[in-house]
């Protein structure tokens, strides 16, 4: 399984509602233990990518690395999309298996960044 290489982010977890609830009266609530474990949501933001140019001016993903690389990243979602699984090294959880939860969204470039690009999401749901 592939290693998503990618540490330049900053990151916020997102839990789903996996309980069963039900309001009784008396404000009296109810919640059900979960039946399967929880799949969170890792929602990453980029705010330093850019797209690296060779000496033909075209992209390349092997220039300065994978860890700021637009192109590379943009290679990695094409290999896995929305159903094949990778290893996302998460800065508290440790390795976590994960797949990208939505089709990946490359932003608006930076008129004069010299291939910057504008902040970059991408969402990620494990997969326990």
């Amino acid at each position: 399984m592939e290693t998503f290489n990618f540490p330049r982010h900053k990151f916020r977890t997102q839990y789903p509602e996996s309980s069963f609830r039900v309001q009784f009266g008396n404000s009296y609530t109810f919640v059900s233990k979960p039946s399967a474990p929880d799949q969170r949501l890792f929602i990453l933001t980029f705010q330093l990518v850019k797209y690296y140019v060779n000496g033909a001016g075209q992209a390349d993903a092997s220039i300065v690395g994978e860890a700021t690389n637009a192109a590379a990243l943009d290679g990695f979602y094409a290999r896995h999309r929305l159903y094949e699984k990778f290893i996302y090294p998460h800065p508290v959880y440790g390795n976590v298996v994960v797949r990208f939860q939505k089709p990946l969204e490359i932003p608006d470039g930076i008129e004069g960044g010299d291939g910057a690009i504008e902040n970059l999401e991408v969402q990620l749901l494990e997969h326990p």
